[in-house]
């Protein structure tokens, strides 16, 4: 049994909306239509829904706000939602062959959550503490299976061992990025345990599933050719 937790102050939240803000304008601006649809889908619907709506009722995950934190525990959970959106927006990025400068898009993602993981620990705004756990004890096994079903039915539908690889990698890289940026400045405890396989497993519980869903449905869209 192992828990994964993240222990941060309130202006850690203030520091990451500014960061949500700029990425948004970047989309908007260079009419990244199918990324920011996947920021909103796989914020809302997907970490929301599981976070929130299943998670939180069922125990997996806990949560300590401080007393008086604006909005309560739903708004907290749309804004922790959102931020992991990011995860998302950034995969089908890094689907689409016309995405230029991937690696831009990759050096200020990441760049960015260790820049706002080092303010929120340096830059003293509002250090009033909010502790997030999530209990993996039940999971690991679970979490493992999907990872193999998912990348197994690419080699199934007879995809590119090449783009395998790739996908993989990106699935990886996209959270080993927020774990170690997490890590570095102590606001994910026991982070040498946790990162190897997080960054691993987390997201490629999906990649494979948003690639197909990608590759074989959504590109053929007015979305993806405009």
């Amino acid at each position: 049994m192992y828990d994964v937790i993240r222990t941060f102050g309130i202006d850690y939240i203030f520091f990451d909306l500014i960061f949500l803000a700029t990425f948004l304008f970047l989309l908007v601006k260079l009419k990244k239509k199918m990324p920011l649809i996947a920021f909103f889908i796989g914020g809302l619907l997907i970490n929301f829904l599981i976070d929130w709506g299943i998670w939180l009722h069922s125990g997996i995950r806990e949560i300590s706000l401080p007393v008086h934190f604006f909005g309560g525990t739903i708004l907290f959970f749309l804004w922790f939602s959102l931020s992991y959106g990011v995860e998302y927006a950034y995969v089908f990025l890094m689907f689409d062959k016309k995405t230029k400068k991937k690696i831009y898009w990759t050096l200020f993602i990441f760049l960015s959550w260790i820049l706002i993981a080092a303010l929120s620990q340096f830059v003293h705004i509002n250090d009033a503490e909010i502790v997030v756990m999530r209990h993996m004890s039940n999971l690991r096994f679970l979490r493992v299976f999907v990872v193999l079903i998912g990348y197994s039915l690419l080699f199934i539908l007879k995809y590119n061992w090449k783009k395998i690889i790739y996908l993989f990698f990106i699935g990886f890289l996209v959270h080993f990025m927020m774990e170690f940026a997490l890590g570095i400045t102590n606001i994910r405890l026991d982070s040498l345990l946790v990162l190897p396989e997080n960054s691993l497993i987390e997201f490629n519980m999906g990649v494979p599933f948003f690639f197909l869903i990608y590759d074989k449905l959504l590109k053929r869209t007015k979305i993806i050719q405009s």
